[in-house]
C-alpha cells in the first residue's frame, strides 16, 4: 500500500486503490453506493485521527473528521456508557432474581418450562420482525436508487459519514405513530419515515434537518443503542421488567441525548438540529418561527425544579427541553464558530439561562478537564 500515490481515491475503510471496481478489492466494500472516495492522503489522515487515543479524539471534537468518525464512542453522551452497564446488571438481575426464585422453590420441571418459553419468545420476537418487514413491503414503498434516488442517495450519505455499511432496510409510510422510528432485533434492522416528512425536508433549504433525523436513527444503530431491547423484551415475557425499569430507563434517556448529538455531527449544522428539534416542541408549523433561545429559561426551570425532574425518572426519553438544552450545550462542545452563531441571535436574558444550563452540564466539565 506504500506505493499507492497521494493522489489516487482509495476505499475508505482499507485505503486499497478504487480505480474502477464498484467493490473494494481489499475488503469488498460497495464502494459505488459512496458519493465520494478520499484519496490515499485523506484517508491516512482520517486513519492517524481514527486510532488515536480516545482523549485525544475527543480533544478534537470541535473540528469535523474528513468522512466520518471510525469510532462513535467520542459522539455518545458523557453518562451513556456508566447507564449503560447499570441498566446491563438490571437485566442480568432480573432474569438471575427469577431464575433463582424457580430454583428456590423446587419446581425445576417448571424452570425448564420458563427457559423453553424463554426460548420461544426470541423466536416469536424474530419471527414478528420479519412479519412488520413484510408487511412494510406490502403497504409502503422500499427506499433505493431506482424508488427514491434523493433519499437513498442522503442515506448513503450518513452511512458514509458513520461508516456503517450492515443492511438497514427503509420504509416510506403514509402515517405512522412517530414520524421516524427505527428497530433491531436479531440482526433485522428497519428504519420508517413518513412521507409527509420527506417531501418536506428533502427541500435544499431544510435538507439538513431531514439529515439529522436519519444520522440519529443510522447513529442509534451505529452505536448499538438496541442492544438490550431483546433482553428487556424477555424479562417483559415473563412479567419481571417493570421491576428493572429504574435500572433500565436512565440508560435509555441517555441514548435519546446521544442520537441528537450523532444527527448534529452527520448534518454538521447546529441551527438546523436545534429547529429539527424544536418540531418535537411545538410542531412544525411554529418551529421556524421560534427563536434558538426561546425556550432556554423554560428549559432552566425543568432542570432546576423538583417535580419536573421526578416526573422524567419514569420516562425512557428525557423532557424535550431537556433534549434542547443538551444538543446547545454539545453545540457549543463540539462547533465553537457554529454555537456562537447561535448566540448571537440570543437576547441577554436566554444567553444568561444558557449559560445556568451549561454550568450544569457534563461538557463543560469535559472542557475544564482538557484545560487542567
Amino acid at each position: 500500500m506504500s506505493s499507492v500515490p497521494d493522489s489516487v481515491r482509495v476505499c475508505p475503510n482499507c485505503g486499497a486503490p478504487a480505480e474502477a471496481y464498484d467493490y473494494c478489492p481489499g475488503c469488498g466494500a460497495h464502494l459505488a453506493t459512496l458519493p465520494e472516495l478520499p484519496t490515499r492522503t485523506e484517508w491516512e489522515a482520517q486513519r492517524a485521527v481514527a486510532t488515536a487515543p480516545l482523549a485525544l479524539v475527543e480533544a478534537r471534537a470541535s473540528t469535523p473528521p474528513l468522512s466520518g468518525p471510525a469510532s462513535i464512542r467520542p459522539l455518545l453522551h458523557p453518562t451513556e456508557r456508566s447507564r449503560l452497564i447499570i441498566a446491563a446488571v438490571g437485566v442480568a438481575l432480573g432474569l438471575l432474581v427469577a431464575v433463582l426464585a424457580l430454583i428456590g422453590a423446587g419446581n425445576a420441571n417448571f424452570l425448564v418450562q420458563v427457559v423453553g418459553s424463554l426460548a420461544l419468545a426470541t423466536v416469536l420476537i424474530w419471527f414478528t420482525q420479519q412479519i412488520r418487514r413484510a408487511r412494510l413491503l406490502g403497504r409502503s414503498v422500499k427506499v433505493g436508487p431506482d424508488t427514491m434516488p434523493e433519499l437513498q442517495a442522503l442515506l448513503d450519505e450518513v452511512r458514509a459519514t458513520l461508516q456503517y455499511d450492515r443492511r438497514v432496510d427503509v420504509y416510506v409510510v403514509d402515517k405512522e405513530s412517530k414520524p421516524i422510528s427505527m428497530s433491531s432485533y436479531l440482526g433485522t434492522r428497519i428504519i420508517v419515515i413518513e412521507g409527509g416528512l420527506v417531501a418536506e425536508l428533502l427541500a435544499p433549504e431544510r435538507r439538513p434537518q431531514l439529515v439529522f433525523l436519519i444520522g440519529r436513527s443510522i447513529g442509534a444503530l451505529k452505536a448499538k443503542h438496541a442492544r438490550l431491547d431483546l433482553f428487556v423484551a424477555l424479562l417483559q415475557a415473563i412479567n419481571a421488567v417493570r421491576y428493572m425499569t429504574p435500572l433500565l430507563l436512565p440508560w435509555y434517556r441517555a441514548t435519546t441525548y446521544s442520537g441528537d448529538q450523532i444527527g448534529m455531527v452527520c448534518c454538521g449544522d447546529l441551527a438546523a438540529a436545534l429547529e429539527a428539534t424544536r418540531r418535537l416542541l411545538v410542531g412544525k408549523e411554529l418551529a421556524s418561527d421560534l427563536g434558538a433561545g426561546a425556550v432556554l429559561p423554560q428549559a432552566h426551570l425543568v432542570q432546576r425544579r423538583l417535580l419536573p425532574r421526578f416526573a422524567q425518572l419514569f420516562s425512557a426519553e428525557p423532557h424535550n427541553t431537556n433534549r434542547y438544552a443538551n444538543l446547545l450545550c454539545f453545540g457549543r462542545y463540539h462547533d465553537p464558530e457554529a454555537w456562537e452563531r447561535v448566540r448571537k441571535s440570543m437576547d441577554a436574558e436566554r444567553t444568561c439561562s444558557f449559560e445556568e444550563l451549561w454550568a450544569r452540564s457534563p461538557y463543560r466539565k469535559r472542557l475544564a478537564g482538557f484545560a487542567a
